[in-house]
């Protein structure tokens, strides 16, 4: 756990969050952006998504007040819609960067060492801050100390996925491990930790919104006293700057239902071609399946004709049987019919006078039937 001075930067920038952080440590060491294009590109993505959550809690006017502002974007929408809004850094360097930048009021050093009125804030925001904190406990308690009766902690900070062990993260390179950085996030919560946590600084009321980065954040809002949130804020119309905060805001809605129609299109996609792969998978058995039949009706044709060629050829046999049957049955008869009137002959003869007296006489043989 490092020193809590180590993390402040002096005059000299020399501390853990001093210049060198944001212009060496996050775009070459963790890869993020750096600082001047996140005070571009954050303002339509991060600050707009944190405004508009705000939004569904507390309306302009009233005293917000970013701990951890960084560039300042935030806190610039905030006051470009009517709130009383500052930032506060740590990094002189970066104050400066963010008074320069939007024009916004920026407080220097941590929170417990500002001259702010106690009860005095509508809402503190923290994003991204409070993992940060070397003494969370002590500094959450003063920043509730500035708030009104209704005030409200806006919290965006990591989520440690409930039920899980650091081995079944590893296993499932769970995007949360990204979020395990030394000398960095010094504590971690997971939802029912963090709402103990609350519950014992005297702060029952926490509700939990979508996060922008749902995989590995978490998003609440922390009050002393129940807030309900509204289904839609009324449209932003009290200056120039925040009707152009509100045709923002509308472009981003424009761009949820694009998002929101494009990932439904998407999904249908998807759908259409695992439809697409199965039927395929289906073709492939239908034309191996054809293939085969086609192959065996090849077979059977060629044995049919084989069959048929054998068939005629067995006709003609039976023809030509028949033919000679039909002579050798003509002859037969023919011989039948000779070797009938010869027995009749025979028997003629045998049974006439004149061939028993020439029998009796000896002339001739003996002849039995």
């Amino acid at each position: 756990m490092p020193a809590p001075e180590a993390l402040v930067p002096a005059k000299g920038e020399e501390g853990f969050y001093g210049r060198q952080y944001y212009e060496s440590y996050l775009p070459e060491t963790c890869g993020y952006p750096s600082i001047a294009d996140r005070a571009r590109l954050d303002l339509s993505e991060r600050c707009l998504f944190w405004l508009r959550t705000l939004l569904r809690y507390k309306s302009p006017p009233g005293r917000v007040l970013e701990l951890g502002s960084a560039h300042g974007g935030f806190v610039a929408l905030m006051k470009w819609i009517g709130f009383d809004a500052a930032g506060l850094e740590v990094s002189p360097w970066l104050v400066d960067l963010a008074r320069e930048t939007f024009e916004i009021p920026v407080l220097l050093g941590p929170v417990e060492q500002q001259e702010i009125s106690l009860g005095s804030l509508d809402a503190i925001a923290l994003m991204d801050v409070l993992e940060h904190f070397p003494d969370p406990v002590r500094s959450i308690q003063h920043c509730l100390s500035l708030l009104k009766p209704d005030g409200l902690l806006l919290i965006q900070t990591p989520r440690f996925p409930e039920e899980r062990t650091f081995e079944q993260l590893r296993a499932e390179n769970a995007p949360f491990l990204a979020q395990l950085k030394p000398r960095e996030h010094l504590y971690l919560f997971n939802q029912q930790s963090i709402r103990d946590f609350f519950v014992r600084l005297g702060v029952p009321h926490v509700r939990f919104e979508p996060a922008i980065f749902s995989a590995y954040d978490m998003c609440l809002i922390a009050s002393r006293s129940e807030v309900q949130p509204v289904a839609q804020p009324a449209p932003l119309a009290g200056s120039p700057s925040a009707r152009l905060v509100q045709a923002l805001l509308d472009l981003d809605d424009r761009l949820r239902g694009e998002s929101g129609r494009l990932a439904a299109c998407e999904e249908d996609r998807a759908a259409r071609l695992d439809v697409i792969d199965a039927q395929a998978t289906r073709l492939g058995a239908v034309e191996g399946e054809r293939n085969r039949l086609a192959a065996e009706l090849r077979d059977l044709h060629v044995h049919f004709e084989a069959s048929e060629a054998d068939r005629a050829a067995r006709l003609d046999v039976i023809h030509a049987q028949g033919t000679r049957l039909g002579a050798v049955e003509g002859e037969r008869n023919r011989l039948a019919a000779r070797v009938e009137r010869l027995e009749r002959a025979r028997s003629a003869l045998l049974a006439s006078f004149v061939f028993r007296l020439l029998s009796r006489l000896g002339v001739l043989p003996r002849f039995e039937p």
